[in-house]
């Protein structure tokens, strides 16, 4: 798939760069996820009073053809705001210190091939992973498998 040289968006058949051509529009690209994350993220610049919108990128791959990606988008004039309103509710989300900790536990990983003890990203629950597929013993969430 053919990529824009200025934003690195895969190119429709014609290529055209939606996110280049919304630009052009006076629309600032906000983020670019799946539909229901985008979905809502509009809802929550709408409810503030802001005039999101949102596009579907053209696929960079096959596993994109499936599950695409969406572009979201608001006017120039509206992006700071709409900076606040999202990075508000992401503030919200980790106030507490339990949601610090589980952002911390996720962005640190896990080795399963270390035959040690292993702090299970979601939950927090310690233990020693056996061999073959690995779910953590308390909330069973799939680890994957040791190299």
């Amino acid at each position: 798939m053919e990529r824009c040289p200025t934003c690195s968006t895969p190119l429709e058949g014609d290529g055209r760069c939606v996110t280049c051509a919304a630009a052009a529009d006076g629309l600032l690209p906000l983020t670019r996820s799946d539909y229901a994350s985008v979905r809502e993220m509009k809802a929550l610049l709408e409810a503030d009073g802001l005039s999101p919108q949102m596009e579907r990128v053209p696929p960079a791959n096959e596993r994109e053809q499936m599950q695409p990606l969406w572009n979201l988008y608001v006017p120039g004039e509206e992006a700071e705001r709409a900076h606040q309103v999202l990075g508000g509710d992401w503030k919200s989300l980790l106030e507490g210190d339990a949601a610090l900790e589980a952002a911390l536990r996720g962005s640190q990983g896990v080795d399963l091939d270390s035959g040690v003890e292993i702090t299970c990203p979601a939950c927090g629950h310690a233990f020693v992973p056996g061999g073959g597929e690995v779910e953590c013993p308390e909330c069973g969430l799939g680890l994957g498998a040791p190299l």
